[in-house]
């Protein structure tokens, strides 16, 4: 170990430490705190038992602390994320319920005395409850799915936003140019982008440049959406989508887009009957225009290539993971060369 570098052991052992600092924001010193992932974002669920409920009004159950990824969401993201979580809640989804701190703030700063890791912003969410069902999706998920997607998007343009909202574009500067600040330059990126999948990538790229200029950014294209609609769980056969990090202003049919595209990456599914009922489950709650529809396999593709500029724009960041990058970029690019082929 040297210089700023620790162990992953270590790592995790401060991560904790930065937790149960943040908890003390929301009167929770006493709940039990579990370590459940690290990507990016360190996520804890948080137990309260019945006596040791918050001072605070968090009743005893259980929650989800997220520590945030320094240099990605900035603080005036994850603020308005929660202030849609809130509004959405308060509008009967089953979405996670978010909790402001002591201090009358949806976000908590931590600041460890550590170089690695460092400050973290966090926040405190309700735990949302049910299965992903990843083997075990049928139609119906799907359809749930669909109705629900409806729904966020017609409470998402209905709703008054706060004066200081303010949430990334996932247009096509968003998507694949320098509109948000992943760490890298989008331009390298883009172009260096694994020669075998140039063409494909470059492909859709320029279709989905084409397909915004059709589509324009009025209230029936374009709005504020989950954007990463791969993250849901289920109970009692309805959808519950949560993890709404990335959540920001796109294209309506993204979102669905979105559904596709980690349906196949999670569970290698190309089932057209999947499809079929997470369009008719969106055609029941929907204010999108049918004519976007035939927008959907360019935008599921748009996923994919996405996902692809993301994990370069990685690899030439952080050279040490290239190896996990070029992975998640072959996988990525089966997918898009698959979907464009449905598309001739």
């Amino acid at each position: 170990m040297s210089g700023n570098r620790v162990s992953y052991r270590a790592f995790l052992l401060r991560l904790r430490n930065l937790a149960t600092r943040a908890l003390e924001n929301y009167g929770l010193e006493r709940a039990e705190l579990k370590f459940k992932s690290y990507s990016g974002n360190g996520l804890y669920q948080v137990v309260v038992s019945a006596s040791r409920e918050s001072e605070f009004d968090i009743p005893h159950g259980r929650y989800a602390l997220r520590l945030h990824q320094p240099g990605y969401m900035k603080p005036e993201y994850i603020r308005s994320e929660l202030e849609w979580l809130s509004a959405l809640c308060e509008a009967g989804f089953d979405v996670p319920k978010p909790f402001m701190n002591a201090d009358g703030d949806w976000l908590t700063v931590v600041e460890g005395d550590y170089d690695v890791p460092r400050e973290r912003n966090c926040t405190l969410l309700s735990w949302v409850e049910g299965r992903v069902l990843e083997k075990g999706l049928r139609p119906r998920h799907f359809k749930s799915l669909g109705e629900v997607a409806g729904k966020l998007h017609e409470q998402s343009m209905l709703w008054k936003k706060p004066k200081n909202f303010k949430r990334p574009h996932w247009d096509w500067e968003g998507l694949f140019g320098d509109g948000f600040e992943y760490g890298f330059v989008a331009q390298d990126a883009r172009e260096t982008i694994p020669k075998k999948h140039q063409q494909a990538f470059k492909d859709v790229l320029e279709r989905i440049e084409d397909a915004s200029k059709q589509l324009g950014k009025g209230k029936h294209s374009y709005g504020l959406i989950h954007a990463d609609l791969g993250n849901v769980v289920f109970r009692c056969g309805k959808a519950r989508p949560f993890d709404f990090d990335d959540c920001g202003f796109g294209y309506w049919i993204f979102d669905l887009g979105v559904v596709l595209a980690h349906y196949m990456l999670d569970c290698g599914g190309k089932s057209l009957k999947m499809k079929d009922a997470l369009i008719e489950g969106y055609q029941k709650t929907s204010i999108m225009p049918e004519s976007n529809l035939e927008f959907l396999d360019l935008f599921t593709a748009a996923r994919f290539a996405q996902l692809m500029f993301f994990y370069q724009g990685m690899a030439l960041r952080f050279p040490q993971h290239s190896d996990e990058s070029l992975r998640e970029i072959n996988q990525s690019a089966k997918y898009l060369k698959h979907v464009l082929k449905t598309m001739q």
